[in-house]
């Protein structure tokens, strides 16, 4: 593996970017997961919604059926893709209607973070704008609140309870630098007390998201790096499975049942959360999959991917736009670029790895939080300029916000 690529990698995982966007295709067809299901397979078909454990179709309405022994649902996301995020709205909705006690789970919030802002929300006592201020949706999040929003309203309209989940950003980045074993004190306590970064399969399944094929062999990678890799990956994990369990224990209707809306890597063949949860319960963890796929090319998956999996069509862009920067997000300089997404509007403006970033439209910038909120203001087409620092130069770079 190139050093570059490595760096990628490294940096996907530890800024919280989803893995499978590194690689070609999420990993769909591998034989892993469920022993009774990992070697059958399903065609997949936009708009059918298949009960993997019945081995039977069921439409939108049934997903609640098949989800009555549930206490937590993982539904999976792309976190780009608005057909997967309407999936999830779905499931919400169904499971709403069949007199569950929904509460919401997120993976783009820690379980530290404020849950004042979402009850206000959810009392209808603030709109949009201030919600996301208030709730750091720009410092936790890299994602448009576009993708959300339909998730958000129907949790106002419904009064569902609305929590993070995740571990803090920051641990889990030095676990992917130092190990799971260099966390200790304060750091390790705001983890899940177990979590577990032996097993095979997760780790066959880690190594295929981020583009080395099926096997262990870490795509190249130092056997050192990957291990470190796959303990970050399956903190997240562990964490996430463990709040959610928390949720679960703290409410005693029997009604009850928690939705976290989660990345599909965290999701695929019950190896992620749903495995690590079993630790701190004994019900069941369901999981749901949107998974996109284009009428025209066929293809199959594996019954093990997910519980229910539910076919969306593939989207040929992103709804809302990117710009396409990372920054260095420390030091004296935090606006200072760390890389450049190839074939993003940034790149396309000539912006370079180096540079620091002053302005858009004359809107000052320091941090990678206003860069969000900022495109997140716009629309694909409009135009913007950037005022950067190369060395001793400063440049005005010009372009338009375009879909590639």
């Amino acid at each position: 593996m190139s050093g570059r690529r490595l760096s990628r990698l490294l940096a996907a995982l530890l800024s919280l970017a989803p893995l499978p966007a590194l690689a070609q295709r999420e990993p769909f067809n591998l034989e892993l997961g469920d022993p009774g299901r990992r070697t059958k397979t399903i065609a997949l078909v936009v708009d059918q919604i298949h009960d993997t454990r019945r081995g039977v179709d069921i439409s939108p309405d049934e997903v609640a059926a098949s989800l009555a022994d549930a206490a937590i649902v993982l539904v999976g996301e792309s976190h780009t893709s608005i057909e997967s995020h309407r999936v999830q709205a779905q499931v919400i909705a169904a499971l709403q209607r069949a007199g569950r006690r929904v509460t919401i789970g997120l993976e783009m919030f820690p379980a530290e973070a404020p849950t004042a802002p979402f009850d206000r929300w959810l009392r209808g006592g603030i709109d949009e704008p201030t919600l996301l201020r208030e709730s750091g949706w720009y410092d936790y999040w890299g994602y448009p609140w576009g993708y959300y929003r339909d998730v958000f309203l129907l949790a106002r309209q419904y009064r569902l309870p609305i929590r993070g989940v995740n571990a803090p950003r920051a641990i889990v980045s030095q676990v992917g630098r130092r190990g799971l074993a260099g966390i200790g004190g304060m750091e390790r306590g705001q983890l899940a007390p177990t979590i577990d970064t032996t097993n095979e399969e997760h780790k066959q399944l880690f190594v295929a998201y981020v583009g080395g094929g099926s096997d262990t062999h870490g795509a190249g990678m130092p056997a050192d790096v990957l291990q470190k890799m796959v303990e970050a990956q399956s903190t997240w994990d562990a964490t996430m499975g463990f709040h959610a369990a928390q949720l679960v224990k703290d409410n005693p209707d029997p009604k009850a049942i928690v939705v976290v809306l989660v990345g599909s890597g965290h999701v695929a063949y019950n190896l992620g959360i749903a495995r690590q949860a079993k630790a701190y319960t004994d019900k069941r963890v369901a999981t749901v999959m949107p998974i996109a796929t284009a009428p025209d090319k066929p293809e199959t998956i594996r019954a093990s991917v997910a519980d229910i999996v539910w076919g969306v069509p593939t989207e040929t862009y992103p709804l809302f736009p990117t710009f396409g920067v990372s920054f260095r997000s420390s030091g004296e300089q935090p606006n200072t670029v760390l890389m450049v997404s190839p074939g993003s509007t940034a790149a396309a403006m000539g912006i370079k790895a180096g540079d620091v970033l002053m302005a858009l439209d004359d809107q000052p910038i320091r941090r990678d939080v206003e860069v969000r909120a900022f495109i997140d203001r716009k629309q694909w087409g409009d135009a913007v300029t950037a005022k950067v620092t190369r060395g001793t130069e400063t440049l005005t770079l010009t372009g338009r916000l375009r879909r590639q």
